[in-house]
């Protein structure tokens, strides 16, 4: 590639959302090594200008487009002006074959696979996935205790931001927001190409693994999923069903999240009926900076979404009175929170949000249930919640939350059932499980004097062919 300085003034081709519905627009190029939120992309850096599609130059400006676009919607919005691993997070476009992502506190990292045509899939070069992995980012940046929690809900709440990141990226493109408000007739919560994501890759997965996806995306922000307590749920499931795996549980938040931003967009709308554009562009910022307002005061407790949905209500009258109403009828229709919840929050006063939550707490679990020979050391979910509040039941009655042990014993066995954990280092076990399926490891063990601790390593796409 050859490498010359980039002109303020250069337009670079890119994909407007995926490279599955292929439409194709002319950007800025952008300025990757600007502050707040700076990239570091691998060099050289070609020329900016307009490469065709199936180019190398191609691939590296639509994941630098939409890279740079995120980062400039969210960081007016964040407490924090730099990223968890500094002030310049690094991108690495092609790390082999995989179909995947994932951020793993260094770089956002990216893969090709085969795609269902047989041609190659570029995991980097669609918006949809490299501002999803962003959100992770973005997250980590603004709530770093998530990390390491032993959460099912708040791995599943992580992976249903950087959706919600994904889609409010796209949102700052004003000619996707034209094309998805004349697509669904200014009825914003229909299925569309903004709450379908990355419709290619989730093609390439598809034919590996048919019942892995949805049938015409990876995931879809429109959907009818409720919250059950991801512990009475399967580990794994079809996508046509609700699990405790983190992508599959991320739906019933990522939805809800979409059906607030499509509820907010009515309520204030000069008309309801047609919604313009401009009035997309307002209420995309005002989604973004409720939900980072929300999980800033959010308290990790095992009922960590229903922590953040009270917090979203809460918070979102500073920005519309109308508001609100609208996220607490969302919310107690998917369950997140109870009707008792939601009445009684409404006759609470918002109280003063502590800035900083108590430190995590760490918990010992029994090392032998794992097939280890010395305790289990976790992140426990044990941070006071903020709202003595639940989530509902399918027969409308609250969902009493689990203790810290329970959630955290919850999270480690899906980890050890699904081969998500590298025990690679400690000693051999006649109880260790060694699984067929090649799956990436999220997560690793650590022998420290006390125990082995338990320590995210990544977070991914969810699906590995390696």
């Amino acid at each position: 590639m050859a490498t010359k300085p980039t002109p303020s003034t250069a337009q670079v081709n890119a994909w407007e959302d995926d490279p599955g519905p292929a439409v194709e627009i002319a950007r800025p190029a952008p300025d990757l090594s600007r502050q707040p939120l700076a990239y570091a992309f691998p060099h050289p850096q070609p020329a900016a200008d307009k490469y065709q599609p199936g180019t190398a130059e191609f691939r590296y400006w639509t994941a630098a487009e939409a890279l740079r676009r995120g980062a400039d919607f969210w960081a007016p919005l964040l407490p924090v002006k730099s990223w968890q691993p500094g002030r310049t997070l690094s991108v690495k476009l092609d790390e082999g074959e995989d179909l995947n992502a994932f951020y793993d506190r260094q770089a956002l990292n990216f893969f090709h696979g085969p795609g269902a045509d047989g041609t190659l899939v570029f995991s980097g070069e669609s918006p949809d996935v490299a501002c999803h992995e962003m959100g992770h980012a973005i997250l980590d940046a603004v709530k770093p205790d998530l990390w390491d929690a032993a959460s099912q809900e708040a791995a599943a709440f992580h992976e249903g931001f950087g959706d919600i990141s994904a889609i409010l990226s796209a949102l700052q493109l004003q000619s996707l927001r034209i094309a998805i408000l004349n697509d669904t007739g200014g009825h914003l919560y229909r299925s569309s190409r903004l709450s379908r994501l990355a419709e290619q890759l989730g093609a390439a997965i598809r034919a590996q693994s048919p019942d892995a996806v949805e049938p015409d995306c990876l995931r879809n922000a429109v959907n009818s999923f409720t919250y059950s307590d991801p512990a009475e749920l399967p580990s794994s499931a079809p996508a046509s069903h609700l699990s405790s795996e983190p992508h599959s549980f991320s739906r019933v938040m990522s939805g809800a999240v979409f059906e607030c931003l499509a509820g907010m967009l009515t309520a204030s709308a000069a008309d309801a009926k047609k919604p313009t554009e401009q009035e997309l562009a307002r209420v995309s910022t005002e989604t973004g900076k409720i939900v980072i307002d929300a999980v800033v005061a959010a308290h990790v407790a095992p009922n960590f979404f229903a922590q953040v949905a009270a917090q979203m209500v809460q918070v979102s009258g500073a920005v519309n009175a109308a508001y609100p109403p609208v996220l607490r009828g969302v919310f107690v229709r998917r369950s997140i929170l109870s009707l008792e919840s939601v009445t009684s929050m409404a006759a609470t006063a918002l109280m003063p949000v502590a800035a900083v939550a108590a430190p995590a707490a760490q918990l010992a679990l029994p090392g032998t249930r794992y097939g280890l020979a010395q305790p289990l050391l976790v992140q426990a979910p044990a941070q006071p919640r903020h709202f003595a509040i639940t989530s509902g039941a399918p027969n409308g009655s609250s969902v009493q939350p689990p203790n810290a042990l329970e959630a955290a014993t919850a999270f480690v066995d899906d980890l050890f059932r699904n081969g998500r954990v590298d025990d690679q280092g400690l000693p051999a076990s006649n109880a260790r499980l060694v699984h067929t399926r090649r799956r990436l490891r999220t997560h690793r063990l650590k022998a420290e004097a006390a125990g082995v601790r338990l320590e995210r390593q990544l977070f991914d796409c969810g699906f590995c062919c390696r």
